[in-house]
């Protein structure tokens, strides 16, 4: 698939691996469909730092936890940019909470926001592409998905690698689905005091990995178009050890 010319949205493209992969999405020549919620400033701050690449860049507001905004993002980015050829998963809740303590509605909002809003954007990507182009679908998941101090996080996330497999078969031949699982790339938003040198004497590669890591990775699968149903960790090998 040619990037140039293209149009990408990101999800939660505002700030931290969003925005990485944003800009280099740009840089290969995409233009770029910024999704935020409550990140209104980071959101525009990534779009100006987008057009310096001589690319379009657009904001789109949507709280993905409703399912009616999610379904008509797509559309709405159509409209406005033309059509969606890559589609990237980033936005994600994420935040601790154990079996006994989770409830109904917090469970409901995790496999809303990261598992529903995936499945919604993909569908209307497939509905609106036209049969005769390409296109792609990145989600970004996390190494490991059982966690006992997650535990709703990491079910909705097991359950994406599921949905990433079956969209695979059902977008194909056109469309490549894949997902990247990550392993510590920075410090979870909500535990900013933890330090990356425990984290990484964990990993084979002893050390955290890099947005940079991250986003070329993105930039691979998009030209690769015999990848699809994969899952590419980029965990410094902590899933094997």
């Amino acid at each position: 698939m040619q990037i140039p010319g293209s149009t990408a949205l990101v999800t939660g493209g505002g700030r931290r691996v969003g925005r990485s992969i944003a800009l280099a999405l740009a840089e290969a020549g995409a233009n770029l469909a910024v999704h935020y919620n409550s990140s209104d400033s980071d959101a525009a701050e990534t779009a100006e730092l987008v057009r310096a690449f001589g690319v379009q860049a657009e904001l789109f507001k949507a709280d993905l936890s409703d399912a009616t905004a999610t379904a008509r993002l797509i559309d709405e980015v159509n409209s406005s940019m033309g059509q969606v050829n890559i589609l990237v998963n980033n936005a994600s809740a994420f935040s601790k909470g154990t079996l006994a303590d989770t409830s109904l509605d917090v469970w409901e909002s995790y496999m809303a926001v990261n598992f529903r809003a995936p499945f919604l954007l993909a569908q209307a990507m497939h509905r609106s592409l036209p049969e005769d182009e390409t296109g792609k679908v990145i989600s970004l998941n996390d190494w490991r998905t059982a966690r006992a101090n997650r535990f709703a996080y990491g079910v909705s996330k097991a359950a994406l690698s599921g949905l990433t497999k079956s969209l695979a078969v059902a977008m194909a031949p056109n469309v490549q689905v894949n997902e990247l699982a990550l392993g510590a790339i920075l410090p979870p938003a909500d535990s900013l005091d933890e330090t990356g040198e425990r984290v990484a004497k964990a990993a084979p590669a002893g050390r955290m990995g890099t947005l940079e890591e991250v986003s070329s990775a993105v930039i691979s699968l998009v030209q690769n178009d015999f990848i699809t149903g994969e899952t590419l960790y980029i965990d410094g090998g902590r899933h094997v050890r």
